[in-house]
């Protein structure tokens, strides 16, 4: 029997699958990593001694962990399409609650495995995007051009 693996674009490392319904963040962090589910619980823990596997990854502890493995990462409302980030959105599941997904630069990945979200949900609804401080540099170039006589330029133009 021959087995597909799922993989990411970016990394073509397996996509990380959720296993409690709180843990969306470590795996949208290990599939933006290219590590693996484990990988990102024992540096949580390192970190944080008191992180239970399979709870709810604060930003702060994600930043750090990330930061650990040489990755700069910035959260802002705009996302520069062309590479991998993880996306914060309204949960479609869990009422009042956030969930984090994954774009690996070609698709919208859903660690909790449902087909729920798409492009359009996240136009709509995306909370934050977050992806490495390097793949936002179109984003801080265009900040730095936008002068009063340059202010009707639009993003379309730079991405």
């Amino acid at each position: 029997m021959n087995m597909v693996l799922d993989l990411c674009a970016h990394s073509h490392e397996p996509v990380v699958r959720q296993r409690t319904s709180d843990d969306c963040m470590t795996c949208a962090l290990a599939m933006f990593a290219g590590r693996d589910y484990d990988e990102v619980i024992a540096a949580a823990q390192a970190m944080a001694p008191s992180y239970v596997a399979g709870s709810f990854m604060p930003h702060s502890l994600m930043r750090r962990i990330a930061h650990d493995w040489g990755l700069a990462l910035l959260s802002s409302i705009y996302m520069d399409w062309r590479y991998p980030g993880i996306v914060g959105v309204v949960s479609k599941t869990i009422e009042n609650c956030g969930h984090a997904l994954f774009w690996d630069g070609e698709r919208l990945i859903d660690p909790g495995g449902t087909h729920l979200y798409d492009l359009d949900y996240v136009q709509a609804e995306a909370l934050e995007f977050t992806q490495r401080a390097t793949d936002l540099t179109a984003v801080i170039e265009l900040e730095r051009q936008m002068q009063p006589s340059t202010a009707g330029v639009s993003l379309a133009e730079y991405f």
